[in-house]
């Protein structure tokens, strides 16, 4: 072979295994991408496990109790609570099984009340599923909603009677943080219900800077640029669904709810909403919509 024909042969050697070599390439390259692609489908379509529950209600125990209305406010209270209970009931036994349930509810008062029968109540009002064994969570479940109607309803009578009104402090309760502490689980779908009529205020903790205020009393409603101290931020695992607001006249309704929604907001808190007392038909389905829509 002469030296010409050698070097054309070889050239075309060479052709021959770049072009399958780079076909081989391509095809390798195309058929790992489909497949990659194919991995992410099958990653997305699947349901993503929802989260276990952690229901908190705070529940303002003062002279909101003997408002004049029909039904009284312990009735719509109760109810709410019953509400409550049910949902909680519901997701345990639907999302993975009452056995596999980690959720928790609780009912509580901060501070709570100076009363021993208030405070031994109060214990029966706590449901941690992570915390029992199988037995336990299906009695728990069974006798949840007698129980906490039976204690709370002692607790309703028990303030009524005494009628010593300091009120609750739900502004210090968000400040001073113990929100966090008794309320935020990591992990969780954490809901805090609370049951006020929106006047925040506790005789020892009074504070103001200008027109900011750690209270809502009418004398501040009236001064258009009142607001709620913010001392925090940080909020955004938190849901907050405050029921039953319930201003002494229809002109403080707006600046109460404006107020009370830009102080969630300052905080962080994730999801938030106010709602004026309602017939409780009305206030179960505002509960509905807004726990549905996470």
């Amino acid at each position: 072979m002469s030296k010409t024909k050698f070097i054309i042969a070889s050239l075309t050697i060479i052709a021959l295994v770049l072009i399958f070599g780079i076909g081989y390439t391509c095809c390798t390259s195309s058929k790992s991408n489909n497949e990659d692609s194919d991995f992410d489908e099958e990653v997305t379509s699947v349901d993503k496990k929802p989260l276990p529950l952690n229901i908190s209600v705070f529940i303002d125990l003062s002279d909101r109790l003997i408002r004049n209305q029909t039904p009284s406010q312990t009735q719509r209270d109760l109810e709410i609570i019953d509400q409550l209970s049910d949902i909680f009931i519901d997701d345990c036994r639907t999302n993975g099984g009452i056995i596999g349930s980690n959720n928790h509810f609780q009912v509580f008062f901060y501070p709570t009340p100076d009363n021993t029968q208030i405070s031994t109540l109060s214990k029966g009002l706590n449901i941690d599923m992570k915390k029992l064994d199988i037995k336990q969570k299906k009695v728990e479940l069974k006798n949840m909603k007698e129980q906490f109607n039976k204690n709370l309803s002692q607790i309703y009578e028990d303030a009524v009677s005494a009628k010593q009104w300091v009120g609750c402090d739900i502004w210090g309760f968000f400040s001073n943080k113990d929100v966090d502490v008794q309320c935020v689980r990591k992990g969780y779908r954490n809901i805090l219900v609370i049951l006020t009529d929106g006047y925040l205020y506790h005789v020892q903790n009074k504070q103001k800077i200008g027109d900011a205020y750690s209270y809502i009393l009418p004398q501040t409603l009236s001064n258009q640029n009142s607001s709620l101290i913010a001392k925090r931020d940080g909020l955004d695992d938190l849901e907050v669904l405050m029921l039953e607001v319930n201003p002494y006249t229809p002109t403080q309704r707006e600046p109460m709810i404006n107020i009370l929604e830009q102080w969630f907001e300052e905080m962080g808190v994730k999801k938030f909403a106010v709602a004026v007392t309602d017939l409780p038909d009305r206030t179960a389905n505002f509960i509905e919509v807004f726990l549905e829509n996470n």
